[in-house]
């Protein structure tokens, strides 16, 4: 059996668009994705506000929003559940400290 741990790290989200620009984030990177992009892993309590906008926009643009309006996603965002991997692209995230390397390993 193989033990895969990702990459994390913090890392500083810029030009984007989406209201996470300028937060820093725990963000992983995959091997399943062939490390094409950073995963959101967690944030920062004082990035919740940014990151919930951030979700609620790109959930919309992308059809994929259970809710029909922010207010609706906002009163339930404490058990709304996420449609698929949030992923941003490397070329947009500037790692400032990394919380552990990629570990592959074998039993």
């Amino acid at each position: 059996m193989r033990n895969y741990m990702p990459k994390i790290i913090e890392g500083k989200v810029s030009g984007t668009g989406w209201p996470i620009d300028g937060h820093t984030l725990l963000l992983s990177l995959w091997d399943y994705d062939n490390h094409e992009s950073w995963h959101l892993y967690s944030w920062p309590e004082e990035s919740e506000r940014a990151v919930m906008e951030t979700m609620y926009k790109t959930e919309t643009e992308a059809g994929m929003c259970l809710y029909d309006s922010f207010e609706e996603f906002e009163e339930h965002w404490k058990e709304w559940e996420p449609q698929g991997t949030f992923c941003i692209p490397l070329s947009n995230v500037k790692e400032e400290k990394v919380i552990r390397e990629e570990e592959v390993g074998n039993e």
